[in-house]
């Protein structure tokens, strides 16, 4: 079912994709292959339903094997940027964290998942097909955000293992070179993690190929604005819920 028509006239085996477990290798080692197949067979279903079977699978996995100490308190600094000031608002909220988190992450996974890369396509199309009058279609660039987003994947994955080691602070980002920075630019440092600039990256490969005459700084680029933005938003949220408190 992957495997769209081809209009071009040319014959299958010349855009032939290779198997979904080779294509998520080819998202960390030479993604412009893997984007030059995909720009001819768009294929994203069996792409989606991993990330949502192996986001699933971390988020019921994650209760077992973190120590209930470790993620009490990740938690606990996540809710407090939110909580304000309150004491008993802040444990209510790590309590139902702490016992619910599981399910409403496994929602959020299956729910957000879709979203997530349609909104992803969606701004690459605005930007690459409707402002810069490119030929690239919603299909290419969702096909692209699902696959390049293995590696956030990768990244939870490695965070669920760090914080099993009993690391609490286990996101990669540039915060944990000032760990003593407070206020906005604490959390705007802090929110910016080291695979989600990743991922970034990967997709103005896939612009790239899909826009000729299009660079990957471009993407890149476009992107990362909009990422940064995104965690800038969230720092500022934090610091003014937290006055309010």
């Amino acid at each position: 079912m992957e495997q769209m028509p081809d209009s071009s006239g040319a014959a299958p085996a010349e855009h032939a994709i290779p198997a979904l477990p080779v294509r998520i290798v080819q998202v960390f080692v030479s993604p412009a292959q893997l984007f030059d197949a995909l720009r001819h067979r768009p294929a994203w279903i069996g792409a989606v339903v991993g990330l949502v079977v192996v986001g699933i699978g971390t988020q019921l996995l994650f209760p077992i094997v973190v120590p209930e100490e470790v993620r009490r308190a990740a938690i606990e600094t996540q809710m407090a940027q939110f909580a304000g000031a309150d004491p008993a608002a802040l444990e209510q909220q790590v309590e139902t964290q702490m016992e619910q988190g599981a399910l409403w992450g496994s929602v959020s996974v299956i729910v957000l998942t879709p979203i997530l890369l349609s909104l992803i396509a969606g701004l690459l199309v605005i930007a690459f097909s409707v402002v810069m009058g490119g030929e690239g279609r919603f299909s290419q660039l969702f096909s692209a955000a699902a696959h390049a987003s293995y590696i956030g994947l990768a990244g939870g994955l490695l965070m669920v293992g760090l914080m099993a080691t009993g690391a609490e602070q286990a996101t990669l980002s540039p915060g944990l070179f000032l760990p003593d920075l407070e206020g906005f630019l604490g959390r705007f440092l802090n929110g910016i993690n080291v695979f989600s600039v990743w991922t970034c990256g990967v997709l103005g490969v896939a612009v790239s190929r899909i826009y000729p005459g299009r660079t990957v700084a471009a993407g890149t680029t476009y992107l990362l604005v909009l990422y940064l933005l995104m965690v800038a938003g969230f720092a500022a949220l934090g610091g003014l819920l937290g006055g309010l408190g």
